[in-house]
């Protein structure tokens, strides 16, 4: 049979078509099943409240508006009966609403809350649901740690309640945090983990999305016909599902990932999804959508287009991340603090009713007791707030310590003197006539330059990024000094295949002054700078040596030649490392060690720095 026949693909069509009806159907029916059953059971107790939870899930992709109304009447319940997994159900939805609406930090208060609600009951499920909603909520804002660091946790719970569907879609999430990363072969780790769990569920909704993982992973590969093959596999598996937001992902991907497609194909992926997206106000969707649209109709020069698509994209971008959008949401989260603060009133009414009455019969030894009693714990807020003050002060204090420390030693990396001395040697190049050498040492520089600015917007990057911006340095001071010396490496492969994090650019201040203060002075005929770099125990280890001049013979020459000079950035990359170390609980530092040959004269210099992995 071959598919590509146009009368073959509108049979797969009316195929598919045919059981999206039948699921919708089904779904409908279930629907309209759990209606019938609240109409015919009037009474206000924990099942009724649950299947008013099942309704606000059910629509909260498709209607937010109906979805928040059957969330009002679950936290409502829940709140007039104590029911406590009621409650935590209640802001699981509000979580989701918030999310969908673009409301991400409002969402993970939700979450957060439904968290407490799910401790004080022992709902262990509903406490790794909601950690693994704030992991998705951070891989939206790119904030991969804390996305990875809340999913894992779900996992743990997961595991232990052998919930082999939860396990499933917390392992795709940490795929899609890799995939953004570009760590290829943690991605397809992470599949391969899942995979098992999400077959134990037999859920189209779970297998359409590793379907699409492991399609955009084939894509990435440039192997273009198994990536098609995943691709149709997860819509299929999203149409039979009724599922329109894994439907959504699967045109985005096809449109992103498949490189031997046509404009005019990526144009119509891409309408499909932004088709969708505005179907179930998924604000992030149309944003994306839009935007991607925008860029194609400007490729192919197309300028009324692609402006019509970029205002589609700000207007959505800006409703999921402007302030207006925290006040105003579709689902009015103002409305909803005005109503709690109602039910809060109409009960505090009717406490007070109840304590007048039941004061009239209570003697005053036991009003005495009360008092005492409210007063040790008013005594006792008064203590925990005070503590919880100086907690916070104490971390702010320490968190503005870190970004001063990480400015200023940016600063030190870009000081004027390091920038004038390369534009200085681009200018001996140009003036050389050496063209080939300027244009490869100013190419050097801009990346060093853009890696260095990188370094202030995340406290933290990748080992192998990290190392990437070492090795520019090197080769560029190498250009600057003509090769007099050379660099060997020695990395442990355990830190380059794996996801380690490290302090931006932290060993470059030894790095420079080694070649500066080190080789730069020597008159040895074989100089050498060497770094080497190994994974032991959780910590990672850098040694930096030289066989240069040595400190005392470098110290003699500054203070000949430069003795006003008075250099800073060792001494703020030794503080980096022990802010750093402790941020990690870990021990750690440098040793710096001067070496001499058999006859004590000074062959150079050594420094080991010791950090805690991350």
């Amino acid at each position: 049979m071959n598919l590509r026949k146009p009368y073959y693909r509108i049979l797969i069509f009316f195929a598919i078509a045919i059981c999206n009806g039948r699921n919708i159907y089904a779904q409908t029916n279930a629907i309209d099943s759990i209606k019938n059953w609240i109409e015919n059971n009037p009474k206000i107790d924990s099942q009724y409240i649950l299947s008013l939870h099942r309704l606000s899930y059910w629509y909260h992709e498709n209607n937010v508006e109906k979805s928040f109304e059957y969330y009002e009447e679950v936290n409502k319940l829940s709140d007039s009966l104590d029911f406590i997994y009621g409650k935590s159900l209640a802001q699981i939805n509000l979580g989701l609403l918030l999310s969908t609406s673009g409301n991400l930090e409002g969402s993970n208060n939700a979450y957060f809350k439904a968290i407490e609600y799910a401790e004080a009951c022992g709902a262990l499920r509903l406490k790794a649901i909601s950690f693994n909603n704030v992991g998705e909520n951070f891989n939206v804002l790119n904030d991969f740690n804390k996305c990875r660091q809340y999913t894992k946790e779900a996992i743990k719970i997961n595991i232990q309640l052998k919930a082999w569907r939860g396990v499933a879609i917390n392992y795709e999430l940490l795929q899609q945090c890799d995939l953004k990363e570009k760590l290829f072969a943690n991605a397809k780790r992470n599949l391969n983990l899942g995979m098992p769990y999400a077959l134990k569920a037999n859920e189209n909704y779970i297998l359409s999305q590793y379907s699409l993982g492991y399609g955009k992973l084939q894509a990435v590969a440039d192997n273009i016909d198994s990536a098609n093959y995943f691709f149709d596999k997860a819509l299929k598996q999203a149409i039979i599902q009724n599922d329109l937001r894994n439907e959504f992902q699967v045109y985005r991907a096809k449109a992103e990932y498949l490189k031997n497609l046509s404009v005019r194909e990526r144009i119509e992926l891409l309408d499909s999804a932004l088709a969708i997206a505005r179907k179930t106000k998924y604000l992030e969707g149309i944003a994306i959508s839009a935007n991607l649209l925008s860029n194609e109709y400007d490729a192919m020069q197309n300028k009324d287009s692609s402006l019509f698509y970029y205002r589609i994209y700000r207007t959505a971008n800006d409703s999921v991340f402007s302030e207006n959008n925290r006040r105003n949401t579709v689902i009015k989260e103002e409305d909803w603090m005005m109503k709690q603060k109602e039910i809060e009133n109409t009960n505090l009414k009717e406490l007070s009713v109840i304590q007048k009455r039941e004061i009239l019969f209570k003697n005053a030894w036991l009003i005495s007791i009360t008092g005492l009693l409210l007063l040790i714990i008013a005594f006792s807020i008064v203590i925990n707030k005070n503590i919880q003050s100086k907690k916070i002060r104490t971390e702010t204090e320490l968190k503005q310590r870190i970004t001063e420390m990480q400015m200023q030693s940016l600063r030190a990396q870009m000081n004027p003197h390091f920038i004038f001395n390369c534009l200085n040697s681009i200018e001996n190049f140009i003036m050389k006539n050496d063209k080939k050498e300027a244009s490869e040492y100013l190419n050097k520089f801009s990346e060093l330059i853009r890696i260095m600015l990188d370094s202030s917007r995340n406290e933290l990057a990748s080992f192998t990024k990290n190392m990437e911006g070492i090795r520019l340095y090197v080769e560029m001071e190498q250009l600057r000094f003509d090769h007099k010396f050379c660099f060997i490496s020695n990395i442990d492969p355990l830190l380059l295949n794996g996801d380690y994090k490290v302090p931006h650019l932290l060993i470059q201040p030894y790095i420079e002054n080694a070649i500066i203060h080190g080789l730069s002075q020597s008159e040895c005929e074989k100089l050498e700078l060497k770094l080497t770099a190994c994974l032991k125990n959780d910590y990672i280890t850098y040694i930096v040596e030289d066989n240069g001049i040595g400190r005392e013979q470098s110290a003699k020459y500054k203070k000949e030649n430069k003795p006003h000079h008075k250099s800073i950035g060792i001494e703020l990359t030794r503080e980096r490392i022990q802010i750093f170390n402790q941020q990690q609980k870990g021990e750690g530092g440098v040793v710096i060690t001067d070496l001499y040959d058999e006859n004590k004269t000074p062959i150079g210099t050594r420094v080991q720095i010791k950090i805690k992995a991350a």
